[in-house]
């Protein structure tokens, strides 16, 4: 949180300095319009993330083809080395009731199956908060300033939320094969308990 903090910061000030440079206008104002973006673009991302929670749980759906995540594409993320950066991406489940940067419970298919759910509805939110974030160019009149603070704004949401999506997918790949896994193992279970006849049987020949 705080490296993202940071980087909004950091991306402000830079984007109101050379809107000044520019334009002429005093830095502190430029800044200040530059802050109330930021504030609109958070407010913009939560709402998105809170009507996607509404959705039916159909609608994420892990095995839907849009959430289902290739051994291809899982290379690409180790290739970006995500494991060394992914848990530094803010992580807001304790919003929603539900975390999403550890495993609680690991061995349980229930707990692994809400895991997915509660990851595909962040996917929803985040791919729809890289563009509903542009409706920040109309909170105020069409003006050249505005335009040069209001699209650097909406392009540093854009790329900040990508890094989210690519870890949610990231991590939904590894879910499903626990999961797998963890059914499996279920399966193995029930093939090597006993019945109630095959207990007394076995019961009988002891005598």
């Amino acid at each position: 949180m705080i490296l993202y903090l940071l980087i909004i910061l950091g991306c402000s000030l830079v984007i109101a300095a050379s809107v000044s440079l520019w334009s002429g206008q005093n830095f502190l104002l430029l800044f200040g319009l530059v802050a109330l973006g930021v504030v609109f673009e958070i407010l913009v991302d939560a709402l998105v993330s809170t009507i996607a929670r509404l959705l039916p749980a159909k609608c994420a759906d892990h095995t839907k083809k849009v959430f289902v995540v290739s051994a291809k594409e899982k290379k690409f993320y180790e290739k970006l080395k995500i494991r060394l950066w992914k848990d530094k991406i803010p992580e807001i489940g304790h919003f929603t009731g539900f975390r999403k940067n550890k495993l609680v419970d690991p061995q349980s298919v229930e707990y692994v199956d809400r895991f997915l759910l509660e990851s595909c509805y962040g996917e929803i939110g985040h791919f729809f908060s890289l563009f509903l974030g542009f409706t920040l160019l109309l909170l105020y009149p069409l003006s050249d300033v505005w335009f040069a603070l209001a699209i650097p704004v909406c392009i540093v949401n854009f790329f900040l939320n990508i890094p989210s999506i690519l870890v949610l997918r990231y991590n939904s790949y590894k879910l499903v094969f626990l999961k797998k896994s963890l059914l499996k193992k279920q399966q193995r279970k029930k093939v090597e308990e006993p019945t109630a006849e095959t207990a007394v049987a076995d019961a009988e020949k002891t005598e």
